[in-house]
């Protein structure tokens, strides 16, 4: 092996720089370079993205409902210890729905009011922390919390008076409708279209405007500790309930997005593994190459006494050389670009004076999380194939014959 490393060390001080292997080594390493650093940006970002999921998006909407469609639950402590009776359960907390329509200055626009306990609430949901003011979190009669893309759109203001348009108890038709006004107290900054539909009562008064009793409910939200196991505990945990309901899940409602960044990741690991795949693959023809200007080299090394071994073990040291620069100056490229590319977003919005991601999603930044084990698949992955494109030269430049290149 000491032999091989010899010759690789002097197989590339003879190399010239303006020779055409030498052209298709740097170009190679090019190319490993890049497709690391674009993988490992684009995973971390991905990351990022899933990250963001986890703590805001589903910090704040429920991870399970149970919505009884018949009629309303009762004696919500009952219900309570009989769900946080299973290992997966963390809180539980009561809720009822209502459809409305939210109007001021002429504009009108609909909401899920959803009226709750803010105590209990606090224990499922970390909405409290996206509400402005914070005062404004222990709601009581009378008054609302809306979305502030809503609140917006409405012209509202903090202290303003909106108009809520509700069907009549027990219809769903807006053609005898109830209308009462509340009070803006706080708004909610989720992002993306949550702030469009948000809409947050006091329990008490929810109650008061569905005509049920105050120990009566529509439903049961409820934590989890795995939220990504939820369609298995959402089974499991409501087979604790005697009664009828129906179940609703954070993946139902949300799951699309959860979907689409997995599917990205897979699109992108195909995509760029495709580019590295390329890239080390030139070192086949960079190596071919070699092989040829250093032909004579080869055969008066074999005429010497080095064995078809040593000629391999130098080729693929030499390849892997190459595949291990680019591999380097990718890693250390992409961990740098990971590691600033929220702050090169937000720089170049500054600079755009727009925000593209603003409205549309549920955040307003560009996210980004490194991986450990990204690296390392990475690592992995790109000299698994750089052994495999070296082996073919390799072998070809140890089947070289001293008499038929050193007889011309």
């Amino acid at each position: 092996m000491s032999l091989s490393v010899y010759l690789v060390k002097g197989f590339r001080r003879g190399k010239g720089d303006t020779t055409v292997s030498g052209f298709f080594s740097k170009s190679s390493t090019i190319g490993i370079s890049l497709g690391v650093a674009v993988l490992i940006l684009a995973l971390s970002v991905i990351n990022g993205f899933e990250v963001a999921l986890k703590e805001r998006l589903l910090s704040v909407i429920p991870h399970i409902e149970y919505y009884a469609p018949a009629k309303p639950l009762d004696n919500f402590a009952s219900h309570q210890e009989k769900l946080l009776s299973h290992p997966e359960a963390v809180a539980v907390a009561p809720y009822i729905k209502l459809n409305a329509m939210v109007s001021h200055k002429g504009k009108m626009h609909g909401v899920l009011l959803k009226g709750v306990d803010p105590e209990l609430d606090a224990t499922v949901s970390d909405s409290a922390k996206y509400i402005s003011p914070k005062s404004s979190v222990n709601l009581e009669k009378g008054e609302v919390i809306l979305g502030k893309a809503l609140a917006n759109k409405l012209q509202l203001e903090i202290g303003d008076t909106v108009s809520v348009l509700l069907p009549e108890p027990g219809t769903q038709s807006l053609a005898s409708i109830k209308r009462i006004n509340l009070s803006l107290v706080g708004t909610i900054n989720l992002g993306g279209q949550l702030d469009m539909n948000f809409g947050q009562i006091a329990l008490s008064q929810a109650q008061q405007l569905k005509n049920v009793s105050n120990t009566q409910f529509d439903g049961l939200q409820v934590k989890i500790r795995d939220v990504f196991n939820v369609r298995n505990s959402a089974l499991a945990i409501g087979q604790k309930l005697d009664e009828l309901v129906y179940i609703e899940t954070w993946y139902r409602s949300q799951g699309n997005l959860y979907q689409d960044i997995q599917m990205v990741r897979l699109i992108v690991y195909i995509t760029v593994f495709l580019i590295v795949a390329v890239a080390s693959f030139n070192i086949v023809s960079t190596l071919i190459m070699e092989v040829k200007e250093k032909s004579a080299s080869i055969a008066i090394l074999k005429t010497m006494g080095a064995t078809d071994g040593t000629i391999v073990r130098c080729f693929l040291l030499q390849g892997i050389h190459q595949a291990a620069i680019g591999l380097g100056i990718g890693l250390i490229l992409g961990i740098i670009l990971s590691l600033t590319v929220s702050d090169i977003y937000l720089l170049i919005s500054e600079l755009l004076g727009k925000n593209v991601l603003s409205g549309v999603y549920f955040i307003d930044y560009l996210p980004s999380q490194l991986n450990v084990n990204d690296l390392l698949i990475t690592t992995v992955i790109t000299f698994t194939m750089a052994i495999i494109a070296c082996i073919y030269p390799a072998v070809k430049a140890s089947k070289t014959d001293p008499a038929k290149i050193l007889g011309h």
